[in-house]
């Protein structure tokens, strides 16, 4: 980066800032006209001077540009001899002429604040996007020094007052400084001597005001790199917060956090005193020499040595000075302020063994297979502090040879696996692949045909689609995307005058071709190849199942779903568990379902929040009043409240029993024990509101899963008649919310799931839930309708660092991506240690098959979490303390073989 941000300015707006200056310079004469036509109008047409006489005229307008009579011959050249004009018509013309010039001034104004605006927008986003660019070339090692929450707010907040300060760098000051000597010469044509006390104030001012403030620019620094190690420590906190809960740590990282906060008060405190005396000192400043113009300027115009047009005139102009003079001086500090934020962000982002430019450049063509080996020769690798972690090691590894890497954790494997994909630097020796230096590749061929599995990858928040796709976002597929728009226009032009990459998100990215299809349907079938061999294609379909079916799919797909709602009914008959799943009956109270969802009987477009409140409101409260189970639900709801505040009331929100009970949210319990001790005279709103909550909690009640006894056959029957009301007299408004279930139809607002089992799956067998699956997931391939139930699942919101999915499945998806992508080698390091040895062990096989498949081999370095497992690959190397134990290559066609040469190793 440019050592100042004076030079890195200049080098990218040199032309912008020459414009302005242009525009500045024609700004001069206008203002100069401005400040002289109140004389004019003062001293001739309301003074009368020059109309002394009935019908005087007098010439106005005049343009003469003075020269040398010695060179010349005259001492004027007249370009304009001006117009004759009476006593109002001199009124009107000067007046309209100085509204002329306030316009022709507030639109040059109006201008410069358009176009800086716009060129410090465009210059911040340029500075941001080199910082990030920068950020993406950083050695591996340089992160492991940094503090996410910092660099972000470095890139977000430090450089937001820099951005805005561009655009006034090099115009601003130049601009304030027309201004300024403007009103002053204006003033000495007018009286010299108000002129030196004008000049003597200003002095005092630029000399005092700015000294002054330097105190600010030192706090400012405290106060910026305060907030910064704030950022750092918020971000640690969330990160953190299993520590936090699981060591009752949280008292001592608030009071760490209080103690950081009263630091940067007290910076802040020390500011704010110090800004405001400067400003209670610079405003009496500014207001003492106005008190100086009145005296003295009234004097001489007392004693006739100033008129009345010229005083008003020269106060006039002496008022245009104070508002330039504190921008100046604004600007100046700003100056001072922006360039140390710019040095202290630039000093972070330069880093030694920055990679080049052209390793990360865009490569929109397919990358050859690799072919040949990677060389390890006299590699040793050391970490920051100087420990050594590999020692002088050897070795060849064949890119279609499978490989395990065995040894105590920190022994070796780990690092020689990061070394292979660069995330690790050798300190001496190097790594050579297919004949070439690795350091001599690009990332367009590493990132292609090497992939990376470990235990502990980072994912944003994304679907789960754009999760595992992510290794196949290389560059645009086909031509880009021409969107039209002047929005989009702008933004185009914008993009490459800030220096950012052309290259636009929301084309195509997916390079289908380099999972061996062409079609979104090749990639489906290679996703869903992926997802089995790491295990994770159930979870997958769990996703889907439990989600609708698109609006745009659902003409299509509801005859698969139909299809496959019959299949699984015949299935579960033919297994013999048919009454495991209580299927959806318009004439029958569902005892594995809640009360909600009996009276119901649909499925709702709206969260089931929204459904209830829709229930107990309208025409459900009429149905409810109709039957008379309003006051049995009360009753009820009273009955759990009753049964949970004397089981939980005493744990506490943040008990693990109380917050797995789906009934009932744990902040709730104090609200229900206060409606069960509220007895005698009460207001009638408060009586509705308990009354309400109490129905509420009483229809998300399920007698199978909370065993209470509170449902008996005359109350089934009652609701069941309430379900036929509430189905007979459903407003619009219900209609469009709710679609009732209907054994012939598809239901839109209901998920896969219930779509497909009708009903509810039995509460009182443990193993129903999963025999119950089986079926519905061969039910649903065999009706073709596993393609959809992917297509829906992979749209799952993974949440923030993947905090949506277990960790096995984060290892499981880690993996899949890897394999997705098709390379020549493998780098697995410990990429499945959350899981348990018989799950990694039926992966492992899975992967080994695909990778010896003749159509699509690849090589693979599995760092293994245990030994037994290294029987299953090609060769196995062993490491101890940094260097290379054992290398041995195993027999494959023998087991007993396998296990002795691999217990020797």
């Amino acid at each position: 980066m440019a050592s100042s941000l004076y030079r890195y300015v200049w080098k990218h707006t040199r032309r912008q800032q020459i414009w302005m200056l242009v525009v500045v310079l024609l700004s001069i004469p206008p203002l100069f006209y401005s400040l002289n036509i109140p004389k004019l109008i003062i001293n001739g047409p309301i003074q009368g001077s020059g109309f002394e006489a009935d019908g005087a005229t007098q010439t106005y307008l005049r343009f003469a540009v003075p020269l040398s009579e010695r060179w010349f011959g005259t001492p004027e050249w007249e370009v304009f001899h001006g117009i004759e004009f009476e006593r109002l018509e001199a009124l009107f013309v000067l007046s309209t002429l100085f509204l002329v010039f306030v316009v022709i001034n507030g639109a040059f104004k109006f201008y410069l604040n358009i176009y800086k605006g716009r060129l410090g927008e465009r210059m911040l986003r340029r500075m941001r996007y080199e910082l990030v660019d920068r950020l993406l070339r950083f050695p591996m090692r340089q992160f492991r020094r940094l503090r996410s929450s910092e660099v972000a707010s470095m890139v977000k907040d430090e450089l937001e007052p820099i951005g805005g300060f561009i655009g006034d760098a090099f115009v601003q000051p130049i601009y304030l400084m027309s201004q300024i000597l403007t009103a002053m010469v204006f003033i000495f044509v007018q009286s010299v001597t108000l002129g030196l006390i004008a000049f003597a104030a200003t002095i005092v001012q630029v000399a005092l005001i700015p000294r002054m403030r330097r105190r600010l620019l030192v706090l400012g620094r405290q106060r910026q790199l305060a907030a910064r190690r704030l950022a750092g420590s918020v971000g640690e906190i969330i990160e953190s917060m299993p520590s936090i809960r699981t060591n009752d740590a949280s008292n001592f990282v608030r009071a760490k956090i209080a103690n950081d906060l009263g630091g940067i008060f007290l910076i802040r405190f020390d500011i704010y005193q110090w800004k405001f005396f400067v400003k209670f000192l610079n405003n009496f400043l500014s207001q003492a020499t106005p008190f100086i113009f009145y005296m003295f300027g009234g004097y001489f115009a007392v004693t006739g040595r100033l008129d009345i047009g010229e005083l008003v005139a020269v106060i006039a102009a002496y008022r245009e000075l104070p508002a330039p003079l504190k921008d100046l001086i604004d600007w100046d500090l700003m100056r001072l302020d922006v360039n140390v934020k710019y040095e202290q962000v630039a000093e972070q982002f330069e880093v030694d063994d920055l990679a080049d430019e052209s390793r990360q450049a865009p490569v929109a063509e397919s990358v050859a297979p690799l072919v040949g080996a990677f060389a390890l020769r006299n590699l040793t690798i050391r970490d920051d502090s100087g420990l050594q972690l590999v020692n002088d090691i050897s070795l060849e590894l064949p890119l279609r040879e499978t490989v395990a890497a065995t040894g105590p954790v920190g022994d070796g494997g780990e690092k020689v696996a990061e070394a292979l994909v660069s995330l690790q630097l050798a300190t001496s020796g190097e790594i050579w692949l297919a004949g070439r230096a690795l350091t001599s590749y690009p990332e367009a061929v590493t990132g292609r045909r090497l992939a990376y599995a470990d235990a502990a990858t980072f994912y944003p928040q994304s679907s789960l689609r754009d999760a595992l796709l992510y290794s196949l976002k290389h560059h645009p597929r086909g031509q880009p995307a021409i969107r039209e728009g002047k929005s989009e226009q702008l933004l185009r032009m914008e993009t490459l005058a800030a220096g950012n990459t052309p290259l636009d998100p929301r084309d195509d990215w997916i390079d289908t071709e380099a999972v061996g299809g062409s079609s979104a349907a090749d990639r489906a079938h290679a996703i869903a190849e992926v997802l089995r061999i790491v295990r994770l294609d159930r979870d997958v379909a769990r996703f889907g199942l439990r989600r609708r079916i698109p609006e745009a799919e659902r003409d299509g797909a509801a005859g698969a779903v139909l299809r496959a709602r019959r299949i699984f009914r015949e299935r579960l008959e033919k297994a013999g568990i048919a009454r495991e799943v209580e299927a959806f009956d318009p004439d029958r109270y569902l005892a594995n379902a809640s009360i909600i969802e009996n009276v119901v009987f649909g499925a709702s477009f709206q969260d089931e929040i929204a459904a209830t409140r829709l229930l107990v409101s309208g025409d459900a409260r009429r149905v409810l009043q109709q039957t008379g189970l309003g006051n049995d639900l009360a009753t009820i709801g009273r009955s759990i409240a009753e049964t949970l505040v004397e089981l939980f009331g005493d744990m506490g929100e943040s008990s693990p029993l109380l917050r797995r009970m789906d009934i009932i949210r744990p902040e709730e319990i104090d609200d229900y024990r206060q409606i069960l001790t509220r007895t005698g005279a009460r207001d009638a709103d408060q009586v509705a509101a308990d009354r309400t909550k109490l129905i509420r909690l009483a229809l998300n009640y399920v007698e199978p899963r909370y065993r209470l006894g509170l449902i008996d056959d005359t109350l089934r029957a009652r609701i069941v008649e309430a379900r036929r009301l509430f189905h007979d007299q459903a407003s619009r408004d219900v209609a469009q919310t709710i679609v009732f279930y209907d054994i012939d139809r598809f239901n839109p607002a209901a998920n896969i799931q219930d779509n497909v089992i009708f009903g509810r799956v039995s509460q009182t067998t443990a193993s129903a839930a999963d025999a119950v699956e089986e079926h519905l997931l061969a039910a649903i391939a065999e009706a073709g309708l596993a393609d959809v139930v992917q297509e829906v699942a992979l749209d799952f919101d993974i949440g923030a660092g993947a905090k949506r999915l277990t960790l096995g499945q984060q290892q499981k998806l880690g993996l899949a991506r890897a394999i997705l992508k098709a390379p020549d080698y493998l780098v697995a390091n410990r990429c499945l240690s959350a899981l348990d040895l018989d799950t990694q062990r039926a992966i492992i096989k899975a992967m080994l098959a695909r990778a010896r498949d003749p159509a699509r081999p690849f090589g693979t370095f599995w760092v293994v979490s245990y030994d037994g497992h290294a029987e299953l690959f090609d060769r196995l190397v062993r490491f101890e303390r940094g260097e290379i134990a054992a290398d041995v290559r195993l027999a494959r066609e023998e087991p007993a073989v396998l296990s002795s040469q691999v217990a020797r190793a």
